[in-house]
């Protein structure tokens, strides 16, 4: 592929009370560069609904063997965290994404890292990932 395309994934195994980043990038072959947003949910009580806005990054190529390459993407975001009371206020808190994907962008695996509801952050790792037809995320 080349020029700028547009590709979603399902990250997650979808295992009850597990959760799933839901992510859509735009990506340009140009400069080898990422952009999109993404929303982490999860069936929890309560139910987690994270909007990450503003992921941004970068993709590279790796060679492990002469006839098996795989696709780097390490991009960066932001949540908007509203902090319960007594404290006030809001804060943009980061969030990491790293997927390590087959040579068509298709399937691979992704390490993760958000904020829960309570501002801490959560690690996800060897999450499996798919490519899916685009959907809009909510706010």
């Amino acid at each position: 592929m080349a020029g700028l395309f547009i590709v979603s994934y399902q990250i997650g195994d979808a295992k009850p009370g597990a959760p799933l980043f839901h992510v859509n990038l735009s990506v340009n072959t140009v400069d080898r560069s990422v952009g999109g947003s993404g929303q982490v949910t999860q069936a929890t009580n309560p139910p987690l609904n994270i909007h990450v806005s503003a992921l941004h990054g970068e993709y590279n190529y790796l060679t492990v063997q002469p006839n098996e390459s795989h696709i780097l993407v390490v991009a960066k975001g932001e949540v908007a965290h509203n902090f319960p009371p007594p404290a006030i206020g809001t804060a943009l808190l980061p969030v990491e994404l790293r997927l390590v994907l087959s040579h068509d962008w298709k399937t691979g695996t992704a390490y993760y890292k958000y904020p829960n509801v309570e501002g801490k952050q959560v690690t996800v790792e060897n999450a499996p990932v798919k490519a899916v037809t685009p959907e809009l995320l909510t706010p």
